[in-house]
């Protein structure tokens, strides 16, 4: 039989709605930051939040006639997600980095350090929030229902605490950060040039082959040219991805390193003065790390899936812009001409690699150098130019930027933020990323279980891709630290 528990728990819910509210602003009230309508984040970039008059996406109702929870107001749904769905033990564990154990090398308070923000409903943002441990997380959680939770760094101080050294004098402690995982922002609408099946927060099948690309290019980076290991990668819950960088030598790095890190992954710059011809920052012969991506993922992608897809050779508007990446006038007007032959995306661009080719040797021949040069580079500036991944650099370059935490809900999708796979990137779907009405209602259905729902497979995507590899080498970096603090020598008297 359902049990008694959650039904009554959500018919308790729907007609408590003012109740959780006036719990949510006295919280805030009490808290020892003031909320404020707009996060600050001390000389860092402002967060992008989506638009409160953005309508509802992705509704899926439960089928008539089967009782459970709907899609409606997700916010209806939070108190009981924090409650019983939201993983905040492994969450903790994840953050603690060890310092959780009770071992003597530990540090005890490393935890209450680390920063937490609190969307809450209106808009209202509660930052330098912190927590000692997992159960201290849900009960705020339950109390406050925040619509989103971002997270901030590890300060050198509990940052609930900051004001007592907001004043300090030479000499004294100064209220800053120490530590904070490198993070990288992806975003779809940074593609709205290439897209032609959507813009704006939409995403469909066809234009999510780019995020896939973006999660191959940069994992492949990080780990192959930076040495990085533990990579969470995380669906933004709406139109995005995210990934962060957990090495503990990524999470010391500056901002002036990691503002470095961003810049070798920055290789679109935009477009030109005219707002159309769009720039890459490349050199003939390619780096190896950027030869590696377009044989690898860039070129396979451009010519299976994103050509066909969006059709840029077929569509006017993107398939001008990018025949004016052909430097050259002579060699664009005979592959203008030549596209009269075809009206498919890659029979055409098989015919632009052929004739640029050509028209390349032929500069070369006539000792026209920097003609063939510009040539040269004309089909990879192309295709880098409309798939390479494109960051939200200043995600990335500040220590102390906030970032939306892994298992939040999105409030306008009411899809949870999951951990992706990124061995298995291309066969992530967004569009079959579970909702918190499914989880709730699985939850219901599996007699409270919640490893047997969509929740407990997105835990084990954390536990099997991330969690347990740096587990283990946070464990062995604590036993060495006691080994060692055990051999060093003692005072003698």
């Amino acid at each position: 039989r359902r049990r008694e528990r959650l039904p009554r728990e959500r018919s308790r819910l729907l007609f408590s709605r003012t109740r959780e509210s006036e719990r949510a602003r006295h919280a805030m009230t009490t808290a020892t930051e003031p909320a404020s309508k707009k996060p600050k984040l001390d000389g860092a970039a402002a967060m992008d939040h989506d638009s409160p008059t953005a309508g509802k996406e992705n509704a899926s109702a439960v089928p008539a006639g089967k009782p459970g929870y709907t899609e409606g107001d997700t916010h209806d749904l939070m108190p009981l997600y924090y409650k019983h769905m939201f993983p905040a033990e492994a969450m903790m564990k994840w953050l603690a980095y060890g310092n959780d154990s009770k071992r003597p090398t530990a540090d005890q308070g490393f935890m209450q350090r680390r920063e937490f923000c609190f969307t809450l409903e209106g808009d209202v943002f509660a930052r330098y929030q912190s927590f000692k441990d997992a159960k201290d997380l849900r009960t705020a959680l339950r109390q406050k229902v925040p619509t989103k939770i971002d997270l901030g760094p590890v300060f050198n101080v509990d940052p609930t605490k900051r004001a007592a050294y907001s004043g300090a004098t030479s000499g004294g402690t100064v209220f800053a950060p120490v530590e904070r995982e490198l993070v990288m922002d992806i975003d779809m609408t940074d593609y709205d040039d290439v897209r032609t099946c959507c813009s704006a927060a939409n995403i469909c099948g066809k234009c999510w082959p780019l995020m896939t690309i973006a999660v191959k290019v940069i994992d492949a980076g990080l780990r192959a040219d930076f040495g990085f290991k533990h990579l969470l990668w995380v669906y933004s819950g709406r139109r995005g991805i995210h990934v962060w960088v957990c090495d503990k030598r990524a999470r010391r790095l500056s901002n002036e390193a990691r503002a470095a890190v961003a810049e070798y992954f920055s290789v679109y710059k935009g477009t030109d003065a005219s707002g159309v011809t769009k720039r890459v920052s490349l050199t003939v012969p390619l780096h190896p790390a950027l030869k590696r991506a377009y044989d690898d993922v860039l070129l396979p992608y451009w010519k299976d899936t994103i050509l066909p897809n969006q059709e840029l050779l077929v569509d006017d508007k993107t398939r001008d812009n990018l025949l004016n990446m052909i430097p050259d006038a002579q060699t664009r007007s005979r592959v203008e001409s030549a596209f009269q032959k075809s009206d498919d995306s890659v029979a055409r661009w098989d015919k632009l690699e052929s004739i640029v080719r050509k028209a390349s040797a032929t500069a070369t021949n006539a000792k026209d150098f920097a003609t063939a040069r510009g040539l040269q580079r004309c089909c990879y500036d192309i295709v880098f130019a409309h798939v390479y991944p494109r960051l939200d650099v200043e995600v990335s370059k500040h220590m102390n930027h906030l970032l939306k935490a892994p298992f939040c809900v999105h409030p306008k999708t009411g899809r949870v933020c999951v951990p992706m796979d990124p061995a298995t990137a291309a066969e992530f779907d967004p569009m079959a990323v579970p909702t918190v009405a499914q989880i709730l209602n699985e939850h219901d259905s599996n007699g409270g279980k919640v490893e047997a729902t969509a929740m407990g497979k997105a835990v084990d995507v954390f536990n099997t891709t991330f969690w347990n590899a740096l587990d283990k080498e946070c464990r062995e970096e604590m036993g060495a630290k006691a080994r060692e603090a055990a051999d060093a020598p003692t005072a003698e008297w």
